[in-house]
């Protein structure tokens, strides 16, 4: 799926068509903060939960050669900004 066209078997043939957006739910990220010390390093690592919201993306992709068709389905976290 990520090159392969699995109908031909040609190599590198597979080309994004299409990114639709499904669905938005509300989550909670985990957020890392840290805090560097003098010398380089990381003096404090503090982890938090912030709002934020969960995408859900439909991508179609299609053969360059034989036009042969496939689906995946991904989701992202989002931070909100305030």
């Amino acid at each position: 799926m990520f090159g392969k066209c699995p109908e031909c078997n040609r190599l590198l043939a597979m080309k994004r068509t299409e990114k639709k957006l499904v669905r938005q739910e509300d989550v909670e990220v985990l957020e890392t903060l840290t805090q560097p010390d003098l010398k380089g390093g990381i003096q404090t690592a503090i982890e938090r939960f912030v709002p934020g919201e969960r995408n859900f993306y439909k991508i179609t992709y299609a053969c360059r050669f034989c036009g042969a068709e496939q689906t995946k389905s991904v989701w992202k976290d989002k931070k909100q900004e305030y």
